[in-house]
């Protein structure tokens, strides 16, 4: 229904600013920050409000309040008011005057009023608005300004996917009616405003009061009539206090502001300014709305249609180019559809807003010159579109790759999520671009010119050319390998799980007393928490429901027979369609196999990630995991064989903190987790026990994840003081690991980043934050992340050598996968000694460390059982 009267929009600046940066805090969710290290997240949400209520509502006017800085008349006559509020976080002070820049680029004026609080210009505009015919709208979270509502005033707020409180929806919320909040608020005091109220009254007592009596005044000349003898106290000795509070908690509309309609008079953004603060803020995402699809500087891009004309148009361009990288040529594809075979074309760029177009026939020969050096924006991805048609017809073999802009973009910034070349284009250039081949070549050969001195200059020169572009090539032949998997074993798996689901579901209904859906959490938390009248862990979405996440229910597990049928439940599910029933489907009908794809930028550890489908996330240590893996089979007559590092983090840590105890343990060869159990629990080796070892397990790893006393006490079942025993006792028989980690920490304090023993970099912008969550989040990534990418490049240098040594010696066995610390491979059986020790030798060989790398050999007829 369109509106009947023009609208005013009034924006309580600082309360949503307040109110969204401490959610976004409390939800422990990475801090956004620019590459500079500016947080970011309090003007990124912001500007979602604010656009969010352009968008939506279109205002006819609008305008953000802003508190006063100079002391107001509440201050002068309560001398402790607000005296509870805790500082501002300076990571948010600095984030002020981004935003006051966003309200003047997206052209809304800020209002504020020395001596008067925001909520007081609120409301006194709100007044006279209402009295020049406006609808008044305020948008707010504050409960304090729902005593303003009524008539043509109305407060939306956001936090409430933009609930609109009318007098109605005021007293349905608070119990009573607008015009008695304060009344309410005088009463049951404001923690937050420090405003005292009526000592042992709460909300529900003031609420009860003042819906019988009315005015707060009117409740303190009846204070003898109440029954409850501490309210009657509280009421008779604090008459002076009580008012004070109403005199503090009440809005006042009459503050001497002009209300110049003109001046709030709604107008389009100024795009320009709009762009350069989403630049500067580097909000990428939001760049995409306003970025030019094109270059702003002129480009050349044009066609050619044979090899004499591109080495022609080569020659001019080395004659006139830069003296920077002049031969590179960057490659960027427009692959043919089914059916084109040769119709393949190809953008070559030789310098910075230069490209050309050219058939993949007639610059063959120059992407397969390994002397032509070449840039590519994803030298996996090009390598592979470039050696097959659609078709599976042979088409070129790229060579001659040095700067690989993708793996520039993330080894620079590996904590994105989105390295695409569009991506790259967005945030470098701020430029939209399409998928046109010239444009793409063009974009790509002036990222190599940006990102190889950042390279050099961050340090990651040598870690690019020895780890991550020679892995490119290994990763694309086992791409093409693939794996070999049973359908048969998967589908009588399948049928298996499907009886053993209806088996839970009945017995799960049983429990329950009726049947309902299982996957829905709203039906499956109704039954625990108000059936079952199991205790609430916690909640979770908009609605506050029940949370039924994994975390909670594995706590609820002690409770209650169904909670374990329904985690046992959702497991078989999650398994029986991620791999189960999907694994067949992606089976490729030309080669019979299952072609995974890695990822060298999918994880800011430095791990591979797999995906489509993914292969890394098969549980190993359950029975249903073991049974799927039994699934992936060599190819008849041949076997397949696993090298696994053994305890590879923690010996990456023995290495790092040179801790005598543990260097010792992993030089003579003892089970490290034995050892810990006899150093911790204090028993002699011989009689540590399967129960003992387990826990020390849990600890050693715990201590490589930053693992808390409560974390590991849900983790081994044991109280948190008991936890907290554990770990203080295994710092001190391990003192050396402690220094080490308490080094880490103060080292990324001081840098900002982490180090793998390669020099791969990770930012950790968090390990300063204010907020305690993200903080502690922080050091515990900045422990675990150079441990963990350490093993990650260990393992990239292994697979690079084995890679190296099978072409080189002709083996005709293959590696299939990499999963975190295993590799796996198909062999024949007469290759299969031989292989093994190859493996071996490079794996345990791939860096010296102050402690042996130890790698276990199996072979088998299927990935389950390998020995």
């Amino acid at each position: 229904m369109p509106p009947t009267a023009p609208r005013l929009f009034l924006i309580d600046t600082f309360g949503l600013i307040f109110r969204a940066y401490h959610a976004r805090a409390r939800s422990g969710a990475p801090a956004m920050r620019t590459r500079s290290g500016l947080s970011t997240e309090a003007v990124y949400i912001f500007n979602s409000m604010l656009r969010k209520l352009l968008e939506e509502h279109r205002p006819e006017y609008v305008a953000a309040v802003f508190e006063s800085e100079a002391p107001t008349f509440r201050d002068e006559i309560f001398e402790d008011y607000k005296a509870n509020r805790a500082a501002t976080p300076p990571e948010l002070l600095a984030q002020i005057p981004y935003i006051r820049r966003l309200l003047e680029a997206l052209r809304i004026p800020v209002l504020e009023r020395p001596r008067f609080e925001a909520d007081d210009v609120i409301g006194a505009l709100a007044r006279r608005s209402t009295e020049q015919g406006l609808d008044v709208y305020i948008l707010s979270s504050d409960k304090d300004l729902l005593q303003l509502v009524g008539g043509r005033v109305s407060v939306l707020d956001p936090g409430k996917d933009g609930l609109v409180y009318d007098a109605a929806k005021v007293e349905e919320f608070t119990g009573v009616p607008p015009e008695r909040v304060a009344d309410m608020l005088a009463l049951k005091g404001d923690a937050v405003d420090n405003i005292p109220g009526a000592p042992g009254i709460g909300d529900k007592g003031a609420r009860e009061l003042i819906q019988r009596f009315g005015r707060v005044e009117d409740v303190l000349d009846h204070a003898a009539e109440v029954e409850r003898k501490m309210y009657r106290t509280s009421l008779l000795e604090n008459r002076d206090r009580i008012l004070l509070s109403k005199k503090l908690a009440t809005i006042d509309i009459s503050v001497p502001v002009d209300l110049d309609l003109e001046s709030v008079r709604a107008a389009p953004a100024d795009a320009a300014a709009l762009y350069a603060l989403y630049q500067e803020l580097e909000f990428h995402s939001l760049l995409k709305d306003l970025a030019p699809a094109a270059p702003a500087e002129p480009a050349d891009y044009g066609t050619l249609e044979s090899e004499d004309e591109m080495r022609r148009w080569l020659e001019g361009a080395v004659a006139t180019g830069t003296a920077v990288a002049i031969a590179t040529v960057a490659v960027a594809l427009a692959l043919p559809e089914p059916g084109e075979i040769g119709s393949a074309r190809i953008g070559l760029s030789a310098r910075p807003r230069d490209a050309r177009v050219v058939p993949l026939a007639a610059a063959r020969t120059l992407i397969e010159d390994p002397g032509v050096v070449k840039a590519v924006h994803g030298s996996k991805e090009a390598a592979q579109a470039l050696a097959r048609d659609s078709l599976g017809r042979e088409k070129a073999s790229l060579a001659g790759v040095k700067h690989d802009t993708r793996l520039y973009s993330y080894l620079l910034e590996p904590t994105r999520s989105d390295y695409s070349l569009g991506e790259c284009a967005l945030r470098h250039y701020a430029n939209k671009i399409e998928s046109e081949p010239a444009q793409e070549a063009d974009f790509t050969r002036r990222l190599a010119e940006e990102l190889a001195p950042q390279i050099d200059a961050a340090g990651l020169r040598e870690l690019y050319e020895t780890i991550e572009l020679p892995l490119s090539p290994v990763l694309v032949r086992m791409e093409k390998a693939g794996v070999r998997i049973d359908p048969a074993a998967l589908q009588r798996l399948s049928t298996g799980m499907e009886s053993r689901l209806q088996q839970l579901t009945s017995e799960i209904y049983r429990l329950a007393g009726k049947p309902f859906n299982i996957n829905s959490p709203q039906q499956l938390g109704k039954v625990l928490f108000e059936d079952l009248k199991l205790p609430m862990a916690g909640r979770s979405g908009k609605t506050k429901a029940p949370s039924t996440a994994a975390a909670v229910l594995e706590e609820l597990a002690g409770e209650h027979e169904i909670v374990r049928l329904v985690l046992d439940h959702r497991q078989l599910t999650k398994l029986k369609g991620t791999y189960v029933d999907a694994l067949p489907a992606l089976i490729d009908p030309r080669t019979g196999r299952l072609h995974t794809t890695f990822d060298q930028c999918g994880s800011a550890t430095g791990r591979l990630s797999s995906s489509e489908p993914n292969l890394q996330n098969i549980p190993i240590r359950t029975e249903l995991g073991r049974e799927i893996r039994a699934a992936f089979v060599p190819r008849p007559g041949w076997l397949l064989l696993s090298a696994d590092y053994s305890q590879v983090e923690l010996r990456v840590l023995a290495h790092f903190s040179r801790d005598a105890v543990l260097v010792e343990a992993f030089r003579q060869g003892e089970d490290i987790h034995t050892r810990t159990a006899a150093e911790v629990f204090g028993v002699p080796p011989l009689l540590v026990g399967p129960e003992d070892r387990r826990r020390a397990k849990a600890i050693n790893f715990g201590i490589v994840y930053g693992l808390s006393a409560f974390g590991l006490a849900g983790q081994i079942g044991i109280s948190r003081s008991d936890a907290q025993r554990y770990i203080d006792s295994y710092f001190a028989r391990y003192a050396g690991v402690r220094k080490f980690l308490d080094a880490t920490i103060a080292e990324v304090r001081r840098t900002g980043v982490t180090r793998t023993l390669f020099g791969r970099r990770r930012p950790i912008p968090d390990i300063l934050a204010g907020n305690p969550t993200a903080r502690n989040f922080a050091e515990r990534t900045a422990v675990n992340s150079p441990m963990q990418g350490t093993a990650a490049d260990l393992i990239k240098l292994a697979m690079i050598a084995i890679d190296r040594r099978l072409r080189e010696e002709h083996f005709e066995a293959e590696m299939l996968l990499q999963v975190h610390d295993e590799l796996l491979f198909e062999v024949p059986p007469g290759e299969a000694g031989t292989l093994g020790r190859l493996v071996k030798t490079e794996m345990e060989s791939a860096a010296k460390l102050a402690v042996p790398l130890l790698v276990g050999i199996g072979t088998g007829e299927n990935w389950r059982d390998v020995k």
